[in-house]
């Protein structure tokens, strides 16, 4: 089994990467067990109202891991209340990466 963690961290590219992640989900369906992690201005996208929240619940819906950056959370004023639910929270995005690397996931920066 392949474990992808997905690093999304640019609002402007949230849809392409989306996009591509279920791209992966549908190719290594049921082979894969993937997280995205979102943080920086991409935060933006797991707020409850945002143009991208369909695409967010679809990846939630799949039984993707969505988490969400509790530094980009407060760096941008938002609060945890207006995620969307099911968003899993860390403190670091980053440091959420280099934890699943560490234990062997295949990263990919969409």
């Amino acid at each position: 089994m392949y474990k992808v963690i997905v690093q999304v961290k640019d609002e402007e590219r949230v849809p392409q990467a989306i996009g591509s992640v279920i791209n992966l989900y549908n190719d290594l369906k049921g082979d894969a067990e993937i997280e995205v992690v979102f943080h920086q201005s991409a935060i933006k996208a797991l707020v409850k109202g945002n143009p991208n929240e369909d695409y967010v619940k679809k990846l939630l819906s799949s039984g993707i891991n969505v988490v969400g950056c509790m530094n980009s959370i407060n760096a941008l004023n938002l609060n945890v209340e207006s995620l969307i639910k099911g968003i899993s929270i860390v403190q670091a995005g980053v440091g959420e990466i280099v934890r699943k690397q560490a234990e062997g996931w295949i990263y990919l920066s969409l």
